[in-house]
């Protein structure tokens, strides 16, 4: 009688991708990306979205076209061309793949942050994002027991080139956006663009790097205090003193952000590295290979982070994080469980839509319109805490998930 091996040889494959996107992450975050977050799906996918809702939705401060975005995408087309993966396919439950998305985004934007970004954050040393992992593990694991019980979204067939090359040229022509603004140094029209290293007052007030008043219109910097154009001080010093860099305002160099997106692209789509699939598979068939991925990640992170000084072991202080224990567990919760329902956590997903995958790119889609409604709507939240509408909304997300799980169980034998 043949024994089941627990773990294969794909664990040491999953567990260097790991370790590798975690070394890259943190790396970028040396290089200029907001704290914690170097190499965040849910939070970068979010920054892209803010560039085409701007202002009118809130995400003046999280406007940015993301090239490691790109760069993934740049290395998943690549590698899968190359090794004869790229196919074009979907067709299974469109819509639903469009609200799982949404669903997964906004719920991710309460935590402020991916299922990666959650191993990352304690990888940093915030304590915040055990809350975090412990949903995941929650969420995750109810939605393997209904994949047990028949849930299944059905299976994709093989679809037209067109369809398949949607997500790469949406991905092009996002490229080409972000190339016309790194060249003239101005966003194209229409889209709008966090200056660099932006600080917000007041959530209201918004200086660039030298301190000038970009945001009111007519508003000047005086001793310190930042007055409006009517002379009437909209903000004191102490509030200027005080004032937080924008996220979208935060960035490495566009060109090591691409290039190190094109190399994880590689790693990802070659690995098929998951931050969720190894808790579905050690309730499913018994396997623990791709917890190896998060294992690495959460090694490399934490090593590298401690290499350049950026380890802070705590619950207080973290970069673009709170402390709310219940709202970061809720949230995850919701988010890993709609990865579940999705087939992959959002680093997959943009990874597949690079190999062709339509119903991916309904998924990252629906993440970049999820993001938009919850900055609009007052779900996501800041540093401070969770927003006035985040309970509300995620007892709605997860009432939705679970009509989906009850409409999507097939019968079984």
């Amino acid at each position: 009688m043949s024994k089941h091996r627990l773990i294969g040889p794909s664990a040491w494959i999953v567990g260097v991708a790991g370790l590798v996107i975690g070394v890259g992450a943190a790396w970028l975050w040396n290089m200029g990306n907001p704290g914690n977050m170097g190499l965040c799906i849910a939070c970068f996918n979010r920054d892209i979205s803010g560039s085409f809702f701007g202002a009118g939705a809130n995400m003046f401060g999280v406007a940015y076209i993301r090239p490691e975005i790109l760069g993934l995408f740049g290395g998943a087309i690549g590698a899968s061309l190359l090794t004869r993966e790229f196919r074009p396919r979907g067709g299974s439950s469109v819509i639903l793949r469009f609200v799982l998305g949404f669903i997964f985004m906004a719920s991710s934007l309460i935590f402020l942050g991916c299922t990666v970004r959650a191993w990352l954050r304690l990888g940093g040393g915030d304590l915040n994002a055990l809350w975090g992992i412990l949903g995941i593990v929650v969420g995750v694991s109810f939605g393997a027991v209904m994949l047990k019980k028949g849930y299944n979204l059905g299976r994709a067939r093989q679809l037209g080139a067109v369809a398949g090359w949607t997500g790469p040229v949406i991905a092009m022509v996002l490229l080409v956006l972000a190339l016309v603004w790194v060249s003239t140094g101005s966003a194209p029209a229409g889209l709008t663009v966090t200056p660099e290293r932006a600080k917000s007052v007041n959530g209201a007030i918004v200086q660039d790097e030298q301190g000038v008043v970009l945001r009111p219109e007519g508003a000047t910097l005086v001793d310190g205090t930042v007055v409006a154009a009517d002379g009437e001080v909209i903000a004191d010093a102490d509030a200027v003193q005080g004032a937080g860099r924008m996220p979208g305002g935060l960035r490495a160099p566009f060109i090591i952000s691409i290039l190190a997106g094109l190399a994880l692209g590689v790693v990802a789509q070659r690995s098929r590295f998951c931050s969720v699939g190894g808790i579905r598979d050690v309730i499913l068939v018994r396997r623990f290979d791709l917890l190896f991925a998060v294992i690495g990640l959460l090694v490399g992170a934490t090593v590298a982070n401690m290499v350049f000084g950026q380890y802070n072991l705590g619950f207080v202080g973290q970069p673009i994080a709170h402390t709310n224990a219940l709202g970061n567990f809720s949230a995850m919760a919701v988010a890993g469980l709609a990865a579940i329902m999705l087939g992959g956590c959002p680093f997959r997903q943009v990874i597949m839509s690079g190999e062709g995958d339509a119903d991916a790119t309904m998924a990252v889609v629906g993440m970049l319109a999820g993001a938009g409604f919850a900055h609009w709507g007052s779900v996501s939240s800041t540093g401070a805490g969770l927003s006035q509408n985040a309970w509300p909304a995620l007892g709605v997300m997860a009432v939705i998930l679970v009509a989906i799980l009850f409409i999507k169980r097939e019968r079984v034998a």
